[in-house]
């Protein structure tokens, strides 16, 4: 009589949103048997860097209608939010935490059909730290506790790291009434309430800590201050939807240049105009097809547009909610706030405690003058494997068993999301989702983009198992 063979095991490194897509997809689909591991640092599940804020200010920046964790339920989480509250609407703008508290509603149920379907699952709060190739296309898992775990396949959803924060240059990020990382609950604690404070960001992360500083009754000024002073814009109230009679891939042809390339879309938004719409319904345009349009850019192209355009891009593609916006430019009006453009220079510290900051304007050669009572980087999060946060990514890379793009946007990986190897090939039962597919497909940041990824990584995930078992 033949052994029974072992059970299968996937796992899966990283439980924000992500990772929480892919399990749960997987959750459905794996035969009765199979273990299904996912290690996380910072439990609970699904909250990841994004939604394990608590703030009722820092809000989703896509409508409620369209943020379902499942490709094919796109109106999912509003079904959740109406369960609790009748009257939310397709086209509100929530906190981030509600989203949060949907994929930990979504994860306990699918755990629960899982475990009656005899997926036996295990969540691990631990760190996963180095991996080893077996035979086979398995995998030997490392964790921080000492523990190993043997894998069938194995999942990469490490998320995004935070970007490390820009030399202050005659101070130490640490030292009083200086912020480096300005994610935690308690992170602003040490912000004199009527002291003026210098932002390093005008991005996403800074309108957070904006608007975390006027929850607290924060009255001192608010300065921000990055290379070109872009703001992110807002979202109109009526969601975008694409231009019609638009298709950006069928108008480019088989244009693969940068300049034709952005010298149509200004047309495009010109038209747009003309018709009484306006840029944002171009983006909404073009974002099922710039993955497409990203992948045909040469390397060269690519930078150039990291180095040219890419903040526009980010500050229009990466919207404010309108009512966010409309609490940052009433502060602007009222002089408590105030935009900069330019480069920091030097920081020193006064006798009386606070910081007296030079910067140079953009466009001017003389220094500008602040002088504030705390400084708090808001450079915002990187896919650079370079800074990751991650200790495994880092080694695998050192071993040559993952290659980072040369550009500095995450992994190189396959159309399987297999990331590849210092040969430029594919580890078999090795899978990517997240922020890292950003150098493939650049839109990897957004949850209608996360979630398709997810599908297809279970999916992935599914057919390695099989060739396994029939090898």
């Amino acid at each position: 009589m033949s052994p029974s063979p072992t059970p299968l095991h996937v796992v899966i490194v990283g439980g924000g949103f992500s990772g929480t897509a892919v399990a749960l997809h997987l959750l459905e689909a794996l035969p009765a048997g199979t273990r299904l591991s996912l290690v996380e640092r910072a439990p609970p599940v699904g909250r990841g860097l994004a939604y394990a804020t608590h703030s009722p200010s820092h809000w989703l920046n896509v409508p409620a209608g369209r943020l379902g964790w499942h490709p094919d339920d796109e109106g999912g989480f509003l079904a959740w939010l109406r369960a609790q509250d009748s009257g939310a609407s397709a086209g509100a703008f929530v906190p981030r935490a509600r989203m949060g508290e949907y994929l930990g509603d979504e994860w306990a149920q699918a755990v629960r059909r899982g475990h009656r379907r005899g997926v036996v699952w295990r969540l691990l709060e631990d760190e996963a730290v180095d991996l080893d190739p077996m035979p086979r296309a398995r995998h030997r898992l490392h964790l921080a506790s000492g523990a190993v775990l043997e894998a069938d396949a194995v999942v990469l959803a490490t998320g995004h790291a935070p970007a490390p924060p820009p030399p202050l240059r005659g101070a130490v990020w640490g030292e009083p009434g200086t912020i480096d990382q300005p994610w935690g609950p308690q992170a602003l604690d040490g912000v004199p309430e009527d002291g003026a404070v210098l932002v390093l960001g005008t991005g996403l992360t800074a309108v957070d800590v904006v608007t975390a500083l006027q929850d607290r009754g924060h009255a001192g000024a608010l300065h921000l201050l990055s290379r070109r002073g872009l703001l992110p814009q807002p979202h109109r109230t009526l969601e975008a939807r694409p231009r019609l009679g638009l298709s950006p891939v069928a108008e480019l042809g088989d244009e693969c240049r940068l300049r034709p390339i952005l010298r149509a879309v200004r047309r495009w938004v010109r038209e747009a105009a003309a018709e009484g719409r306006d840029w944002r319904d171009v983006m909404a345009s073009l974002r099922p097809c710039t993955p497409a349009l990203w992948q045909r850019l040469s390397e060269a192209d690519r930078a150039r547009f990291l180095r040219h355009l890419a903040p526009w891009w980010d500050s229009h593609r990466h919207r404010m909610a309108p009512g966010i916006h409309r609490r940052i430019e009433s502060a602007r009006q009222a002089g408590a706030l105030q935009v900069h453009a330019g480069r920091l220079q030097t920081t020193e510290r006064l006798p009386d405690g606070r910081w007296r900051v030079h910067w140079t304007p953009r466009g001017a050669t003389a220094l500008a003058v602040l002088d504030v009572a705390a400084v708090v980087n808001c450079t915002g999060v990187t896919t650079s494997l370079r800074h990751a946060n991650s200790a495994l990514l880092r080694g695998l890379a050192a071993r040559g068993l993952l290659q980072a793009d040369p550009l500095g946007l995450g992994l190189l990986t396959d159309a399987r999301l297999r990331p590849l190897d210092g040969r430029s090939q594919p580890r078999p039962g090795l899978f990517c989702v997240g922020p890292v597919l950003k150098a493939r497909h650049w839109e990897a940041v957004a949850i209608p983009e996360l979630r398709v990824h997810a599908r297809e990584a279970a999916a992935q995930v599914m057919a390695a198992l099989a060739a396994q078992r029939g090898a």
